[in-house]
């Protein structure tokens, strides 16, 4: 939609860095219109009988997930601390990954 190259956009580059802010930007516009745009996305067509969402920062995408399968939704919220995320490469950026509405 936007001409990014998605393999690079996937991966931790500086090219996904050149574009992070205006992908959130992009994102939070969608989720404003609909809330549950992304969540909808992942799971159309999906047969599997056990899915694996590794990555819900947002409140709204995990409630929308327990309204949508309330009898199927089992969370574990997985946390590291500073010093560990530091020693995996992790840099603070404020705005960035800072999600929770």
């Amino acid at each position: 939609e936007h001409g990014l190259d998605l393999g690079k956009l996937l991966g931790a580059s500086e090219y996904k860095e050149r574009y992070r802010e205006d992908m959130i930007r992009w994102g939070e516009e969608q989720r404003t219109k609909d809330p549950g745009c992304f969540c909808r996305f992942v799971v159309q067509d999906v047969a599997q009988p056990v899915w694996i969402v590794s990555d819900a920062r947002r409140k709204s995408d995990l409630d929308w997930f327990r309204n949508h399968f309330p009898e199927a939704v089992h969370t574990v919220r997985v946390s590291a601390s500073d010093g560990t995320r530091r020693q995996r490469g992790w840099i603070f950026t404020p705005g960035n990954a800072c999600c929770t509405p």
